[in-house]
């Protein structure tokens, strides 16, 4: 084999290493801005040593900003609920306002109505939801549903890096970088 076919080999050897370590050092950034910025609430759920027991639904808020919405396009491994979410991250719908991800994984039947989601000082209405409303899960929910909507808040109900959140009675505590 001649010196310029190994060069070349080895050069392919090293783009394809690059492409591959590349795309490790993608995941990670994503994973670590999504840990910063998401919230979860076990709805009618029993803590039992680190367990979660007999919840009727898992709700996750994930927190958009212009740092998660610029990775979640660049990452290939970025959920596409993730990517649709931060999707109207900048547009007109958003101005002046705070975009959430509200993820909804049900276990047992649940009703679900706008009004039950608090996010700051602000009581969801169907109006805050930039989702198409025929993808919302409102209303009667089966067991076995994941679905996910995005929502404009304003930015005078929440204020600081430390977001009350709740879903009826259950609620936590979104912090955001």
């Amino acid at each position: 084999m001649t010196l310029w076919k190994r060069a070349g080999r080895a050069l392919a050897a090293l783009v394809v290493l690059i492409v591959l370590c590349g795309q490790g050092r993608a995941a990670e950034p994503l994973r670590s801005l999504l840990e910063k910025r998401t919230a979860t609430i076990w709805y009618e759920g029993q803590t039992f040593e680190g367990l979660v027991l007999g919840s009727r639904a898992k709700f996750i808020f994930v927190y958009v900003d212009g740092k998660l919405t610029e990775q979640a396009w660049k990452d290939p491994e970025t959920p596409e609920w993730i990517q649709q979410g931060t999707g109207a991250y900048g547009t007109d719908l958003a101005r002046k306002k705070r975009l959430f991800i509200i993820r909804v994984e049900t276990n047992k039947n649940l009703h679900l109505d706008p009004s039950m989601i608090t996010i700051g000082s602000h009581v969801l209405t169907w109006e805050d939801i930039l989702t198409n409303k025929a993808y919302v899960p409102m209303g009667d929910v089966p067991p076995g549903l994941a679905a996910s909507f995005t929502v404009a808040i304003p930015a005078s109900a929440v204020k600081g890096n430390r977001i009350p959140i709740a879903v009826d009675a259950y609620s936590a505590e979104l912090k955001t970088p």
